[in-house]
This record gives C-alpha cells, structure tokens and sequence, in this order.
C-alpha cells in the first residue's frame, strides 16, 4: 500500500501535474519526481502565486529537472497497476493523473483511495481532524510521508 501526493501548476481547470510523489506506509519506499511541462506539448497553466506561496517550485525548475511525461506515466501505471494507491485528496490527485495519462494518450490504469480507507471506521473522525490542523509543505515527498506518519499514528492508537 502506497500513499501519493501531486503538486500542481495551479488550481484551474487546465492545471497539471509538475510533482509527484509516493511512499509506502512504513516510510521505507519512497520516489519523488518532478515533472517537465513541456514534454507534454501542452501545458501551458500556471499559477505564479502556487509558486511563490505554496509549493516553490517555478516553471523554470520543472522544465530543467522535471521527467518527460512518458517516463512519469510509465512509473506511476506501474505503481498503480501492481499495489493500492491512497490519497487525501483523492478527488484532485485522480485528476491530475488523469491529466498526465492523457498527455500520453492513456488512461490511468486504477483510481485512487480515499486516505481515510486506511484506517478503521472509528477512527476516521480522529484522522479528518489532524489533517485539518496542520500546516503541510506542500511539497508531494513531504506530504507524502506527514500523511504515512499520521496514519500509523492514528491506526497505533486503536
């Protein structure tokens, strides 16, 4: 089981995806990849208050060290293909993969799990509210492993 995190270019309709990363629940794997807008062809959104205020990435950086989309989505549909993959905002990430699929002409091969899944129906309350509380990086490495610590914490106290 995986959680997977996605940092973005911007909250819009025509945002994709510039970060992506995932890390197993006991924290011992992890990967973490930024993304080269430009080998999509058309990707053109973005959001420079995201850049500034949330996540700090810039476009420049993306396109410099970020990995050809193809390789990306390679990477993740095996991911996602071969274990189940969570997320806290399920919703917003599964768009943003959508979005890298379709860059390839793909779709992704499986949806993502609501992070509240992971842990038992009594303790979902628990959950919601320290995901509510703290301020995050931003950054998809760092949610990523804020988000595996906090699910062992709240199932550790069962």
């Amino acid at each position: 089981m995986f959680i997977l995190d996605i940092e973005a270019s911007s909250l819009n309709d025509d945002s994709y995806p510039i970060e992506i990363a995932w890390c197993d629940l006991n924290g011992s794997n992890s990967v973490a990849m930024l993304i080269n807008p430009d080998s999509a062809g058309d990707w053109d959104e973005w959001d420079s208050y995201a850049e500034m205020a949330i996540h700090g990435l810039s476009r420049e950086q993306c396109c410099k060290e970020g990995e050809n989309v193809v390789r990306v989505a390679r990477i993740v549909g095996e991911l996602l293909e071969e274990n189940p993959v969570f997320s806290d905002a399920h919703w917003q990430d599964q768009k943003w993969l959508e979005r890298l699929f379709e860059s390839v002409g793909k779709r992704p091969p499986a949806k993502l799990i609501p992070l509240e899944q992971l842990v038992p129906l009594d303790r979902r309350f628990i959950l919601a509210a320290k995901l509510a509380t703290p301020s995050r990086p931003h950054r998809a490495l760092a949610d990523c492993q804020f988000l595996t610590k906090l699910v062992r914490e709240v199932r550790a106290d069962t």
